[in-house]
């Protein structure tokens, strides 16, 4: 008896053997085809650009000269100090200058100042100048622009400006709310009541010393009623002021940038008591024009006072250290003055004035 094979079975041996004769050439082909998409992610596709002949568009350029004003808290409150910064960026062919601005500020004391040493990043020329500021007043305050001229590459004058920045001074906090104690502060214990016996020669001594006080305000009280008490003058108050700062020790620590900012003080408080004048409180400007409308005051005098003023702003606020012939001109100017606005007959250009 023969067995036949089934259908199926031939059907299946025949797709085994055309597989591994076809399975190489697959192989292959796949091969080929992972190669070429490799090499297609290297390259990239091409921009239009490139593809054109036409060279890609340069990154802009930054200015020739940057400036920017910041300050390092936006909120403070009422005597906290804050910093104001002016940076400045320049191309090292592009002559500018960082100006002092410490004049122009109204409503803050500047509490120190100074400025950073210059230094080259990237290519370019930085430095920079502080101010460390403090309020008396709470509100909003806005500090100037500053303006910052240069002459740039092709020689044409230019200028280069900051943004304004608003610093908003809150109120002082209060210690604690109604009704609530402070973490750091605790009730107080109840009185003990400690009973002691009060020796007698304590008693007589006590009474002895009340007896002598009271008879020693007494003869005060009468030598006070006899002789009425004459308030200082101008003159007396600055000389005590320049006595006071002459003790200080500044010069000898050789600090004279500081003294001449005593003596711009002392100048100006007698200035305020000397001729009505708010000098301690006003700028420069405000001060002269002050005076250019006082009758009291003579144009010798006037002119003296705008040259102690203008001779002593710059070493205030432009960081400049006198020496210490310059500190002593200047104290020599201010004993001058104060001796002439004391004569007896007023200044003697006081007719001119009027």
């Amino acid at each position: 008896m023969v067995c036949e094979r089934p259908r199926s079975a031939e059907k299946t041996v025949l797709s085994l053997r055309a597989l591994r004769r076809i399975g190489p050439v697959c192989c292959l082909a796949l091969s080929v085809l992972v190669a070429v998409g490799a090499a297609a992610c290297k390259t990239g596709p091409s921009s239009p650009a490139a593809s054109s002949g036409q060279e890609a568009p340069k990154a802009a350029e930054r200015p020739a000269v940057e400036v920017r004003a910041e300050v390092d808290r936006a909120e403070v409150l009422v005597g906290e100090p804050v910093v104001f910064r002016v940076l400045l960026s320049a191309a090292p062919n592009v002559s500018v200058s960082l100006p002092d601005v410490g004049g122009r500020i109204q409503g803050l004391r500047i509490v120190d100042m100074g400025q950073d040493a210059p230094r080259e990043i990237m290519g370019r020329r930085e430095s920079g100048r502080w101010y460390r500021l403090e309020a008396d007043l709470s509100g909003s305050y806005v500090l100037p622009v500053i303006k910052v001229p240069y002459t740039g590459p092709d020689g044409k004058e230019a200028w280069a400006e900051t943004e304004p920045v608003y610093l908003k001074v809150l109120p002082p906090k209060p210690l604690s709310s109604a009704g609530e104690k402070p973490a750091d502060i605790r009730d107080l214990k109840p009185l003990v009541e400690i009973r002691r016996p009060l020796p007698v020669r304590w008693i007589l001594a006590a009474s002895a010393l009340l007896a002598a006080a009271a008879g020693a305000g007494f003869l005060l009280w009468r030598r006070g009623r006899r002789k009425t008490a004459t308030p200082p003058t101008p003159e007396e108050h600055a000389r005590r002021e320049l006595a006071d700062l002459d003790a200080s020790g500044l010069v000898e620590e050789r600090r004279f940038r500081e003294y001449v900012f005593g003596l711009s003080l002392v100048f100006r408080r007698y200035l305020e008591r000397k001729f009505g004048i708010p000098a301690a409180e006003q700028t420069t400007e405000e001060v002269l024009q002050g005076l250019r409308n006082s009758q009291r005051l003579g144009d010798d005098l006037k002119r003296t006072a705008r040259a102690f003023l203008e001779g002593t702003d710059p070493i205030k606020y432009r960081g400049l250290e006198p020496d210490r012939k310059e500190m002593e001109s200047w104290r020599s100017e201010l004993v001058k003055f104060v001796e002439r606005a004391a004569a007896p007959d007023g200044n003697p250009l006081l007719s001119e004035a009027a």
